[in-house]
């Protein structure tokens, strides 16, 4: 039996016009997409996949274009090139924010791909060149590269969140399961990769007071059951 494909969020729009573009582009190359409604009820399990800020974004929105996991990577890269040809044949008026931009505020927003949208890497580029200030599309990729190691590094829990942790979890047992489910939480990056939020050390200190936590649960529950 075939796999089911796993869809993860591209991008979210406010109506079918601004969306247009990215399908068109996707039927073209055969990328696999799906279309959906943000619900009230999916709060939780975006948030939980692409964080707070993301899921509170997307609820405001109407449609979620969502991409074949396996596709992601791909999709970055066809809309790359068909928004460069776009703005080849259109011109670099299309952004009055980014013609407001420096040359060093138009490098910056190229080295930070996880804070602006395909189309503003491009259109910086494309400034950036018009000003004479070429900057190769091998030179791009390796700003992207760096980035993309910047972001994939686990941070670190905090010694008071770990000590917090293991009081909860000697102490109360759920507060420590929750806790501990936090920081053992993955994040989708902007390739589409998920990776871990927090480093080794915090993780292995949150299993181990996740376990300590279901003790104490188990223990709790089993005093009461016994003693009534």
């Amino acid at each position: 039996m075939e796999d089911e494909k796993k869809y993860v969020l591209f991008r979210v729009f406010r109506n079918e016009d601004d969306m247009k573009f990215f399908t068109d582009v996707f039927d073209d190359c055969g990328i696999d997409y799906t279309i959906e409604n943000p619900r009230a009820d999916s709060n939780d399990v975006l948030a939980s996949a692409y964080g707070v800020q993301m899921a509170e974004d997307a609820m405001q929105y109407k449609f979620m274009l969502m991409i074949a996991e396996d596709d992601f990577e791909r999709s970055q890269n066809e809309l790359r090139s068909h928004i460069a040809e776009y703005f080849r044949n259109a011109g670099s008026e299309e952004n009055t924010l980014l013609n407001e931009f420096n040359d060093e505020e138009l490098l910056d927003v190229i080295k930070k791909p996880d804070e602006w949208a395909v189309e503003d890497i491009v259109m910086a580029q494309t400034l950036l060149d018009k000003r004479g200030k070429h900057v190769s599309d091998e030179v791009v990729e390796a700003y992207r590269n760096k980035r993309l190691e910047e972001v994939r590094q686990p941070k670190f829990g905090g010694y008071g969140t770990i000590i917090i942790g293991y009081i909860f979890a000697i102490l109360g047992g759920v507060i420590g399961i929750f806790l501990a489910a936090s920081l053992l939480g993955k994040k989708r990056i902007f390739n589409g990769e998920k990776v871990n939020i927090y480093d080794k050390a915090t993780r292995t200190n949150a299993i181990i007071y996740l376990t300590i936590s279901i003790l104490v649960i188990i223990v709790i529950t089993t005093y009461f059951v016994v003693k009534s």
